[in-house]
């Protein structure tokens, strides 16, 4: 795993998210996801609980979804969306969010 070198702050209210030099606005689905990456940061989430927490345990749909939101979020907050630093895929898993707090 990548050190973090990025300082992270997110506010929920307002769906604010700065990543080093990089900052925000994010939809509410978007929000959701990070929060969860956020309330466990530098810890893999598996693909499932993400899913179950941003969708909802009933979501009928299939990961294109997750990988569709993880990459707007990613064309926002990324210096290079194809080779991330602060999202991260974890191969198997999930994802994870490095960082430090700000």
């Amino acid at each position: 795993m990548s050190s973090p070198t990025h300082t992270i702050r997110f506010n929920a209210s307002t769906g604010s998210l700065t990543a080093g030099e990089r900052s925000a606005l994010l939809t509410g689905v978007e929000r959701k996801l990070v929060a969860m990456l956020f309330d466990r940061l530098g810890e893999a989430i598996s693909h499932q609980e993400i899913r179950d927490g941003v969708w909802g345990e009933n979501w009928a749909g299939g990961d294109e979804a997750l990988r569709v939101t993880v990459n707007r979020i990613r064309t926002k907050i990324e210096t290079n969306r194809r080779k991330p630093e602060i999202i991260v895929s974890v191969r198997g898993i999930g994802y994870r969010m490095l960082g430090v707090r700000g």
